[in-house]
């Protein structure tokens, strides 16, 4: 059997899913006929699912339609498709009939026959976002979630500049794996001088990482089916990166580009680079010594 794949996730806020090669069947054979995991209808969760929206999402006109309203509801249900054997990966999905967004997550447990490594997420984790008309009333064998919208709105004001970085360890990794694919992309002149890049936060519910370089004005993204952190994602294959250059891929809309997932928009970019620059880490990477 396959090892899975990570890939790169293009447009992120075009609402593209992050996927891969895992044995996860597509959502049109997927039925949801059970509860969901109680841990989704905890509301610690589902504020960090709101409060990654809020950093990556949406608008502000949307977050003054939630404050307006006395509360926040969530619709949650279990996917149940059909898996290969041994694979007991958790598929659900979080509506917000406010805002008419559906947020899949994932929560990988499976075997890589051939390395006999257990792949399991620590946690459910985002693998795509969608804006859709959702159904009018709760959905058969979801389970309701109501939050109070004042303590939700304190929490987001209060973890707005909470930092979850990559470690060194991690970092590291995704340098291996940034030249990795500059090489792929006939991209292998070394940078001369002082280097700057900035890293936007890591998010608990998340499996994906962004990355600015100053200098090279180059943007840079990681995704991956489980967490960026287990060493299992590095022992199968060196994990993909995305490169976008900020002077020549950046369109207005997506519709200039019809087909094309080697674009963002100015929208996508400003995102970005406010999470790298202004809540990111900054790294100042010195000259590569000569040998």
């Amino acid at each position: 059997m396959k090892a899975p794949k990570f890939f790169l996730c293009f447009g992120f806020l075009a609402l593209l899913a992050i996927s891969s090669g895992c044995r996860t069947s597509s959502p049109r054979e997927t039925m949801v006929h059970s509860t969901p995991p109680p841990e989704l209808l905890q509301q610690s969760y589902l504020f960090e699912i709101v409060r990654h929206l809020y950093r990556w999402q949406l608008e502000e006109s949307e977050i003054d339609r939630i404050i307006s309203s006395k509360e926040m509801v969530f619709w949650v249900g279990r996917f149940e498709p059909k898996l290969d054997p041994g694979d007991h990966s958790v598929l659900a999905e979080i509506l917000l009939p406010q805002l008419a967004v559906r947020v899949k997550v994932k929560k990988a447990d499976y075997k890589i026959e051939e390395s006999d490594t257990v792949v399991q997420s620590r946690n459910f984790r985002i693998t795509q976002v969608l804006r859709s008309q959702l159904p009018e009333a709760l959905p058969r064998n979801y389970s309701v979630v109501r939050t109070d919208v004042k303590e939700m709105r304190d929490y987001l004001f209060r973890t707005r500049n909470q930092h979850d970085y990559a470690d060194p360890v991690l970092v590291e990794r995704l340098r291996v794996a940034l030249r990795a694919q500059a090489a792929k992309e006939g991209n292998t002149n070394s940078p001369n001088g002082e280097q700057v890049i900035h890293l936007a936060p890591l998010s608990p519910v998340s499996n994906e990482c962004w990355v600015f370089w100053e200098s090279g004005r180059k943007l840079f993204h990681f995704a991956s089916d489980i967490d960026l952190s287990n060493p299992a994602v590095w022992k199968q294959e060196a994990l993909a990166a995305g490169i976008f250059d900020v002077d020549n891929q950046v369109v207005v809309s997506h519709e200039e580009a019809p087909g094309s997932n080697r674009f963002l928009t100015r929208y996508q970019v400003s995102r970005a680079l406010f999470n790298c620059i202004v809540l990111g880490q900054r790294v100042v990477v010195p000259p590569r010594s000569p040998n």
